[in-house]
Parts: structure tokens; sequence; C-alpha cells
């Protein structure tokens, strides 16, 4: 504006004087308070340039190429070891042996001996063909391995009984088919022979222990005609099966049970007397009666069984 501004320092203010009327003022301010004038130039305004976009350049534009992806391989060196938790942060399960199955509970059963002897002969009856085959090759094989094998043999007699019993077809197979429990067989037909014999050569010293034999024996006998088909069942290991058949034999009932054994007894070897031959028709008879037996007072897995 042509304007000619006087500074002068004034304290902690600039002075100004107003070229158009000689007034001073402060710094501060913007116009003259005497006369009006403006005491500070006008800044100059920004010129402001509008600026079209270039179409051309991006039409133009070679296309870029894709990206490729990283080439993987093997590092430039060894990696770490694996990361490995504490101790304390996982525990593994423990590993227990396994544990037998509990001997099964008698059923509340009463005693039928004749119920039990008309269900055995029932059962041989309608299978006395392979029953009474099995019986005389049974017989040999057990003579032949001098009873080693009389035991497992018996357990395979007690299975024919239980797949009649179960409405199937019993075989001769059957008679070998032991399912890992040749050796309980086994140990139990020694066990139960040292005992009868043991008892036998105690009664032949005084009529006293005669009579002591003839009372145990029948009880030794059931109690092994039980023991076996809870073996073959796989319903409890050799000691569970004796230790439970023995507290059903010897209890209140064992008077009943001696009956039980001394009739089995005598049915089984009274076929001695048809020139022996007849014990091959008796003995797979007491078997079956005696299956049937078990079957009333233990049970086994067929819940569609109806006896006629």
């Amino acid at each position: 504006m042509g304007a000619v501004f006087l500074v002068r320092r004034c304290g902690t203010y600039k002075m100004l004087t107003c070229a158009q009327c000689g007034q001073e003022a402060e710094d501060t301010g913007k116009f003259c308070r005497n006369c009006g004038a403006r005491l500070h130039a006008p800044a100059e305004e920004a010129t402001t340039w509008h600026l079209q976009p270039n179409t051309e350049g991006t039409l133009n534009r070679p296309s870029t190429a894709p990206v490729r992806p990283a080439t993987t391989g093997q590092p430039n060196q060894a990696t770490g070891p694996a990361y490995v938790p504490p101790s304390d942060y996982y525990q593994p399960l423990q590993q227990y042996p396994p544990v037998p199955p509990p001997a099964p509970s008698p059923r509340q059963a009463s005693i039928a001996l004749g119920d039990w002897l008309y269900g055995g002969w029932r059962l041989y009856s309608a299978n006395w063909a392979v029953m009474s085959v099995g019986a005389v090759l049974g017989t040999f094989i057990s003579l032949c391995s001098a009873g080693l094998l009389a035991g497992p043999i018996l357990m395979g007699m007690y299975r024919m009984a239980f797949k009649a019993m179960k409405q199937e077809t019993p075989e001769m197979s059957d008679l070998f088919n032991w399912e890992g429990k040749f050796l309980p067989a086994v140990l139990a037909f020694i066990i139960f022979v040292v005992l009868w014999y043991a008892v036998s050569a105690l009664g032949s010293g005084h009529e006293v222990f005669w009579l002591l034999s003839f009372v145990v024996h029948p009880l030794l006998h059931i109690a092994f005609s039980l023991t076996l088909p809870m073996i073959s069942e796989g319903r409890s290991d050799l000691a569970g099966a004796i230790n439970s058949v023995g507290r059903l034999i010897f209890s209140k009932d064992a008077v009943m049970w001696w009956v039980v054994g001394l009739a089995f007894i005598i049915l089984s070897y009274s076929g001695l007397v048809a020139c022996g031959l007849g014990v091959f028709i008796t003995f797979p008879w007491i078997i079956c009666a005696a299956a049937v037996a078990y079957a009333s007072i233990f049970g086994f897995d067929d819940p569609g069984r109806t006896m006629q």
C-alpha cells in the first residue's frame, strides 16, 4: 500500500507509528485507533491451482506381473528341539491289571432234584447220539492222557448241554472248544480228585472215617459238577468258582445237596450194570441234569430260553 511503518520497542510490546496520522499504536493492533488506517500490510494470498487428473498415463500403464509365491526349501540352519511340556502338564492314565469277573451269586432257587433229572433227560434224549458219542470219545481220550484231559473234556460236555438248552445243535467240536479255559479245567479236576482220594484213604482206616468219606464224597461230586460249568461259562476264575460253589453247598442246605450228589453218583454209574455200556447213556444224562441244576441256581446268558 506504500505506507511506511515505524517500529519502536516499548517495554514488552513493539510500538508502531501510524503512517496516516502519526499516532502511535501497539503491535498487536490491526487498525489505528485515531484514524482507522490499517497498521499492517495485507499478506499476499496464495494462488490455488486446480489440476485435472492424468488419464492417459493410467490407460497406457503396462499391467503388472502376478505375484509369485515364495519358494520353500530347507532352512539354512537346523531348527531347535520340539517343545516338550513340563512333566506335571499331562499325567498319563494309570494302567491297572485286569480284574477277574466276580463269581455269580446263587439265585433264591429251591433244590428240585426231580426237575433237574427230568430236564436233563429231555436234553439228552433230544441229542442222544452226539452226547453218547462224545461220552465214548471223551472217556477214551481221558484214559489215553492218564486223566490229564478229563477236566477239559468234561467242560466240553457241559458246553454241549448248554447249547442244547439254548435251542442250538451241539456238535462234536464243542468237546474241544475250551476257549482259553484249558488250564483252569485241568486244575479243577486235579483238585477234586486229590480231595476225593484223600477222603477215601482216610476212610479206609476206621469205620468212623469211612462214614466221614461217605458223607463228603457226594458233596465233592456235586461241587465239582457245578464248578466246571461256571468255569466253562467264563463267569469266574478257578478260585472264585470253587469259593462260590463251596459257600452254596456247605450251607444250611448241605443235607439236601448231599442227597443230590448221592443221586448223581448212583445214576451215573448205574449204567455199569448193563455190561458197562449203559454208562455212556447215564453219564451224559447226569451231565445234562447238572447243567440244568447250574442254570436254575446261577443262570446263564440266554434271556430267550424257555423250558417246556
